[in-house]
């Protein structure tokens, strides 16, 4: 495949597509599945896995992506870290500057035998319970954590590990926050690897209600950490030409536009928006946002409708099929 993509490179007279992959982090798999030296001359990007180390598969609790080893850890468990994982990978003939380290914006969850043993290696009776917008047994994405810890779990700072955990009742979740990310980011550059990878962006909490640490706390640590020049990701200064074979409808006379606004202030994984069509917009007012703040405001007609406003110009938004608006979070979510 490299060779395919540098013979394309020279017929057409562009820079050679990039090849990457996501690996696995576990020494086991890596040991028995990669060749590593060979992965490294090939590939421009090894994205390795740092994260699920540990979750509801195991018989007691541990964190999802700890930096260190914890003295609890013995046999197998002692190479589940970031840290051992990422320098298993340059030892073996991946060179540093090509590793990237996987972040997750998400924490693993475990139902705890005894609320009572909430520490690490507590014994666990399963799966914790599913979040309510990602609506996954076992995993809480780091909004639906902060909003865990508003309601009163207390949280704990695993030393050994560098990274926090938190219990509340039976429940027990192991995740990253701002200050685990930033310490993983100082190590990340202080060993030299190329970067970091985060799974996934719509586990941060980009709408910044929810936290109170404005819009993606989590990745805009590493934004800053790793010295990432803000400047290199505006948009273009005119829009891109349209894409032949498309075809795309005219703004209202209000500034409105019936194929609707970007999607991306409305996605989660618990759902996602799109732009509404022109035939699914009837009764929808086209001068709605008219004097208001720009946000996303329900279409009381329709739950799986709703208005997005930029500027005081109205755009016209529907939820995936199944999906409705759901004010408390300003997204689409399960009804």
């Amino acid at each position: 495949m490299r060779a395919a993509f540098e013979a394309e490179a020279k017929q057409t007279n562009r820079a050679r597509l990039l090849m990457s992959a996501a690996v696995s982090s576990g020494r086991g798999t890596v040991e028995t599945a990669y060749q590593i030296p060979q992965l490294g001359q090939s590939l421009d990007m090894i994205n390795v896995m740092t994260y699920d180390m540990h979750g509801s598969w195991d018989p007691f609790t541990g964190e999802c992506s700890p930096l260190y080893r914890d003295s609890f850890d013995s046999g197998s468990y002692i190479y589940f870290n970031v840290d051992y994982a990422m320098n298993y990978w340059k030892n073996n003939g991946a060179p540093a500057e090509k590793l990237l380290v996987g972040f997750p914006t998400y924490g693993n969850t475990f139902t705890l035998t005894n609320p009572a043993d909430h520490g690490i290696g507590a014994p666990i009776s399963g799966a914790g319970t599913a979040g309510k917008y990602t609506q996954e047994a076992g995993e809480l994405a780091y909004f639906e954590i902060c909003t865990f810890l508003k309601d009163g779990a207390t949280e704990v700072w695993n030393t050994q590990q560098d990274v926090p955990y938190a219990y509340n009742g039976n429940q027990w979740v192991g995740y990253d926050n701002v200050k685990s990310f930033g310490i993983k980011a100082q190590w990340l550059m202080k060993n030299n690897f190329g970067g970091a990878m985060v799974w996934t962006i719509d586990m941060d909490d980009f709408l910044g209600t929810f936290c109170n640490q404005g819009k993606y706390p989590l990745i805009n640590v590493l934004h800053s950490a790793l010295n990432l020049d803000q400047q290199a990701c505006k948009p273009p200064a005119t829009p891109l030409p349209p894409i032949p074979g498309l075809t795309s409808t005219t703004p209202s006379a209000s500034g409105g536009s019936s194929s609707g606004g970007s999607s991306s202030g409305g996605s989660s994984s618990g759902g996602s928006s799109s732009g509404g069509s022109s035939s699914g917009t009837s009764g929808m007012n086209s001068s709605y946002c008219v004097g208001k703040s720009n946000g996303m405001y329900p279409y009381s007609a329709n739950p799986n409708k709703f208005y997005e406003c930029d500027a005081g110009k109205t755009y016209f938004q529907s939820c995936a099929s199944g999906l409705v608006f759901d004010t408390s979070c300003s997204c689409c979510n399960w009804s």
